[in-house]
């Protein structure tokens, strides 16, 4: 995988019940999520899963076709990077990659919507809303898997 290198890597789906359900819901700012997240980790030449590092991958239909992005996530729940994997939809209506790259660095905040913490893009206004949906929902999904302890959590951090 192009972001663990050589490394040996482990998928782990995420069936959630329906508590984890709706708290990822909530934390995404949506009313329902999907059925699975499924999260890919390194592996250690032991053979163990090394934290602090998560991949996460969404496909959801931007206008009338997929879109499927990978994202980075860091131990502090942030993002290290967003890859887009397919763009079915005309090139037309795919952001430049500085777009991408404005999620870098931001975590699941009150921010982290268009036209807050996020520029939306002239003319690509359903892939930036389903980008940033996506967005949400894999970092929510990453906090519920992984939860920060509270004293470590940041103040804008929910």
């Amino acid at each position: 995988m192009v972001a663990y290198g050589k490394a040996e890597v482990e998928r782990t789906p995420h069936y959630w019940s329906e508590v984890q359900r709706k708290e990822v819901a909530r934390l995404a700012g949506i009313k329902k999520i999907g059925g699975m997240h499924a999260e890919y980790q390194p592996k250690s030449k032991s053979g163990k899963i090394i934290a602090g590092r998560s991949v996460w991958f969404d496909t959801r239909i931007v206008r009338s076709k997929p879109q499927t992005i990978m994202m980075i996530v860091d131990a502090e729940q942030r993002i290290e990077e967003i890859v887009v994997c397919n763009f079915s939809e005309p090139l037309d209506y795919k952001p430049v990659d500085r777009w991408y790259a404005q999620f870098e660095g931001k975590r699941l905040d009150s921010d982290l919507k268009l036209k807050k913490g996020i520029h939306g893009v002239s003319g690509a206004t359903l892939t930036s809303r389903a980008t940033t949906a996506a967005v949400r929902e894999m970092l929510a999904a990453h906090a519920v898997a992984h939860p920060i302890p509270k004293k470590q959590k940041g103040k804008d951090q929910k």
